[in-house]
């Protein structure tokens, strides 16, 4: 694949070979911030936030992650009314989404990347859940609209404690899901699309393989351990890959340190609520790594062990 040219707008094209490439440079937009759930993809999102869209780092509030809002929603996807009334109708008309509306769903997946309007010149900043899945023959994203993506990962033992407190159901319940390829928001709500997780090791393997656009992958438990470094890993993935360099990020830095810190987060949820929160538990809970070890009975943590081996091995959590 080619190296997409933030900056060459102005070409002169030689052929038409040219000109589908930039066409297909205009439609290179998209970068993943990428997660199974629980997994700190809000804690990425609000350190990315201070790099991108503050002048000082400094977060005043949850607000601003709406500058990385869900790819996966409603408003993205109204355009399939003028394509096909029909698909339109099999996806939207039932209450609960199932195969066949998925089917016809991911018919759409590009298509909608492709329509996302950014300013000129720039890329835009999506989270999503979803696994890099293909069905039928339709990926969920694929080099022609996608410029590159962060993958967060963390320990799957610590997932399923932080899980189950956000869905309110029983540990054993929360291993299952994790294990169990599935369909995140089976029921139509507010502006949700459906979001195709798979199980934890599927979830990793999928957007693993996607080695044709820049990536970098992070883990919750570096981030935890040694913030400083892992958001200078950030920088250099955004200098290296899209000579997009970040000003005085020194003071950036620091602030962001300060603004995301677990207990300042906590406390921002409290005074202002969140959008993103459940109904069952704080989002910001606990923040820990480990908690396992004490939680989870041996019987459990051999389950999520065994499941997830060579996955957590390559990652060193095993």
């Amino acid at each position: 694949g080619y190296h997409v040219g933030l900056r060459n707008r102005n070409l002169r094209f030689e052929s038409l070979r040219d000109c589908q490439k930039l066409y297909m440079a205009d439609n290179k937009k998209i970068i993943w911030i990428s997660s199974y759930p629980r997994s700190g993809n809000t804690w990425l999102r609000l350190i990315l936030c201070g790099l991108f869209f503050t002048k000082d780092g400094y977060l005043k509030n949850l607000d601003i992650l709406k500058k990385i809002p869900k790819f996966d929603t409603l408003n993205n996807f109204q355009f399939i009314k003028e394509i096909s009334i029909q698909d339109y109708n099999k996806i939207f008309r039932e209450n609960e989404y199932n195969e066949e509306t998925l089917i016809t769903y991911s018919k759409y997946w590009i298509e909608a990347q492709k329509k996302i309007k950014i300013n000129e010149g720039k890329y835009a900043f999506f989270k999503t859940h979803n696994a890099r899945i293909k069905l039928k023959e339709n990926h969920y994203t694929n080099e022609l609209t996608t410029l590159g993506f962060i993958y967060i990962s963390r320990d799957p033992r610590d997932i399923v404690l932080s899980y189950s407190k956000h869905i309110n159901k029983d540990i054993n319940s929360t291993i299952d899901l994790l294990n169990n390829d599935k369909i995140m928001g089976k029921q139509k709500s507010n502006n949700r699309m459906p979001e195709i997780i798979l199980n934890w090791k599927d979830h990793y393997r999928s957007w693993k393989k996607f080695i044709v656009v820049p990536s970098l992958f992070l883990k919750y438990e570096d981030l935890l351990n040694d913030i400083e470094m892992e958001i200078n890993k950030i920088i250099n993935f955004y200098y290296t890959n899209f000579q997009v360099d970040i000003s005085n990020k020194n003071e950036k830095i620091n602030n962001i340190i300060k603004s995301t810190n677990f207990n300042n987060l906590k406390s921002m949820e409290r005074k202002n609520g969140f959008f993103e929160k459940s109904e069952f538990s704080d989002f910001f809970r606990s923040g820990k790594t480990k908690q396992w070890v004490k939680e989870l009975n041996q019987n459990q943590k051999n389950l999520i062990e065994q499941s997830f081996k060579n996955q957590m091995i390559e990652l060193k959590y095993l």
